[in-house]
């Protein structure tokens, strides 16, 4: 049984480097590079999303490096996020694909980061001074802004041998608007009866049928946001890079075949303005 799954393991290491490596030899895709516009949601790629909410800026998971260790990246990051003032950043759990160290030190250091616990002395290792620690169900409020911090299904550990540790899903609320952003999740109930204007979903990373137990498939990201109070889902977590073994092709087509008007596909560089809330 222990031989069957070191198998499994070598066999699907093998096939992932594989992909990657082909990809080495071929050229980076340029994104689109449609404007961050007051209200809208800019998808810079991966988890990376600008939220503009009444021109307070808020980024999700930053990375917009062209590598993950050996892993290339697909499509060119839309946006470099050094060159704009972000007033909060988002950190749903520590993976590298979620928590990249090369981007947040680009990013400025005055920006308040809302994080799960486990992150806060990397985060000072970067130079942040603005921390701010929520576990499940906790709230940040300020003058401009409103974050609660709900629980993902997924383990947030940066390395295989820590500890388990937390992930965030985040609500955030300014001017409103409600922006509802998973990070990653397996598929849980956690969200329902949630609302939200827009649910920024995950839809990658879900082959082999193991990966289900972090990460959830297309059809069950739509399942939880049909779960939600939510008028848009956007789906988000994939075409940049490869993590697993499903294709972001079979992801697309998926989308679009259960896609009932709700689901609003759209490509890296891509911005969504926000209807007016009533």
């Amino acid at each position: 049984m222990k031989f069957n799954r070191i198998a499994k393991v070598f066999g699907y290491m093998y096939q992932l480097h594989r992909r990657n490596f082909k990809l080495y030899f071929k050229h980076i895709h340029d994104p689109l590079h449609e404007p961050v516009v007051t209200n809208s949601i800019h998808w810079v790629g991966h988890a990376t999303v600008v939220i503009n909410l009444n021109d307070k800026i808020i980024v999700t998971d930053p990375v917009t490096s062209k590598n993950l260790g050996q892993i290339k990246r697909l499509v060119k990051p839309s946006l470099n996020l050094s060159k704009i003032n972000i007033d909060y950043i988002l950190l749903s759990h520590g993976h590298m694909d979620h928590m990249n160290y090369s981007t947040l030190r680009k990013i400025n250091k005055d920006a308040i980061v809302i994080a799960p616990e486990n992150l806060i002395f990397s985060l000072k290792i970067l130079g942040f001074k603005n921390i701010i620690i929520l576990t499940h169900n906790q709230i940040y409020n300020d003058n401009y802004i409103k974050i609660k911090a709900l629980e993902a299904n997924h383990d947030g550990k940066r390395y295989p041998w820590e500890a388990s540790a937390e992930s965030n899903s985040y609500v955030i609320e300014r001017c409103s608007r409600k922006v509802f952003f998973a990070g990653d999740t397996a598929y849980t109930d956690e969200y329902r009866d949630l609302i939200a204007d827009v649910a920024i979903m995950p839809v990658g990373c879900y082959k082999p049928d193991e990966f289900q137990n972090l990460h959830c498939s297309p059809e069950q990201s739509f399942k939880m946001f049909k779960m939600m109070n939510a008028k848009i889902m956007i789906p988000i977590h994939y075409k940049t890079y490869i993590l697993a073994q499903d294709d972001d092709e079979v992801t697309n087509q998926t989308l679009k075949k259960i896609n009932d008007g709700s689901i609003k596909i759209i490509d890296i560089g891509q911005t969504v303005k926000l209807e007016n809330s009533k």
